[in-house]
């Protein structure tokens, strides 16, 4: 093989000439691990392409069946997205590997639109790597150890969030966390537009809930938020809402350097006093940051469970503490019962979502955040 082989932060592959070498070196692995692929021709990437925009464009959503059911919500003016609380899955496209020795990696979703339909999950997590090759966003947890997934390519897990949606307006906002698990190039930029356009394909702009939406006319988002608050429900409803989990380089250059995020279709993780804040991760769903974050006006993910510590050993005392924290996206890996399992994680009398324990007006109940009657 022609080239040298590079081991890149977080097994990102290294693309030679000739051959694809695809490295993992983490530090809880007694060495790197690497698998040799075979580089596809450029005609032979052709052929797979057209094939792919053939099977995607199969199908219709002219069945009558699939209409949408008319709704109406009389308090949509009044209550906002921030004060629900929804279940979320954690590293929602996960499916766990034949073979899989590593306890924390032994669970497995079901495909997105089941999850929505099925399973009450709003908010779902999409860990993305880019291809230098294909020069598309693929979503894969740790590539050679943990690859597999139940929506590869971006836009195909973007497409099944997006088919359920058109079916469904009257849903709240569904939440979608990236979290990029590779660098970035000399002009981010690029790769910034790259992934915007990969959301565009399949989410109208329209139907995306952006920080310019939020921030009108203040000079800041924080500002906004502050003083106006978010968007309503009636305001949202039918629409995404995309949010970065990264605090380091990635988020630097997104915000443009850490000053707004103007013309960006993604919220970013956020810092106490940055005018960009907006929405926050806090994991542990005991610190008293929840609260404070919630009260002020921020939107906060956290989770229920975390590496099937809780899960596997029928501990709630984690669950309970994020539904109590007022958190407004609760994430887990078991958002459906699973058999062996004495472990789920639902939204106490949710349809699906409910209103949010702290911050909710008097008076709101689950039907008025989304209504089970009015969605398919």
């Amino acid at each position: 093989m022609q080239g040298s082989v590079r081991f890149l932060p977080g097994g990102v592959i290294s693309r030679l000439r000739g051959d694809v070498l695809i490295c993992a070196n983490y530090a809880w692995l007694a060495g790197p691990l690497c698998r040799r692929r075979r580089r596809l021709s450029s005609a032979r990437r052709l052929v797979i392409g057209l094939s792919s925009a053939l099977a995607l464009g199969c199908g219709s959503d002219a069945d009558p069946a699939d209409a949408p059911l008319k709704f109406e919500y009389p308090r949509d003016a009044e209550i906002r997205i921030n004060q629900l609380q929804a279940k979320g899955s954690h590293n929602s496209y996960h499916v766990e590997t034949e073979g899989m020795t590593v306890t924390a990696l032994k669970y497995t979703h079901a495909p997105l639109g089941v999850q929505l339909a099925e399973q009450g999950v709003r908010k779902v997590e999409l860990d993305t790597r880019f291809d230098l090759e294909t020069g598309e966003h693929y979503v894969v947890h740790i590539p050679l150890i943990d690859e597999q997934s139940n929506c590869r390519r971006l836009v195909d897990c973007l497409k099944a969030l997006s088919a359920w949606s058109k079916k469904n307006p009257a849903h709240h906002p569904l939440f979608v966390q990236i979290e990029p698990k590779d660098g970035l190039p000399k002009d981010p930029e690029e790769r910034f537009a790259a992934l915007h356009d990969e959301i565009l394909s399949q989410w109208d702009r329209s139907r995306i809930l952006t920080p310019d939406d939020v921030r009108g006319a203040a000079a800041t988002l924080r500002e906004a938020l502050v003083t106006g608050g978010w968007p309503t429900l009636g305001q949202a409803r039918g629409k995404v809402l995309f949010y970065v989990d990264e605090s380091g380089k990635w988020r630097d250059a997104y915000t443009h350097g850490g000053k707004h995020l103007e013309g960006r279709l993604m919220f970013a993780s956020s810092e106490p006093g940055a005018d960009y804040e907006a929405t926050y991760v806090i994991n542990d769903p005991t610190s008293t940051e929840i609260g404070q974050r919630v009260k002020e006006g921020f939107i906060v993910r956290t989770r229920a469970d975390a590496d099937n510590v809780e899960p596997l050993a029928g501990d709630t005392q984690a669950r309970e503490a994020a539904l109590a924290s007022g958190a407004q996206l609760i994430s887990t890996d078991y958002p459906a019962p699973v058999d062996g399992v004495n472990y789920l994680v639902e939204i106490p009398g949710g349809t699906p979502s409910r209103c949010n324990p702290l911050v909710a007006p008097a008076g709101c109940t689950s039907e008025d955040i989304e209504n089970p009657a009015f969605i398919r």
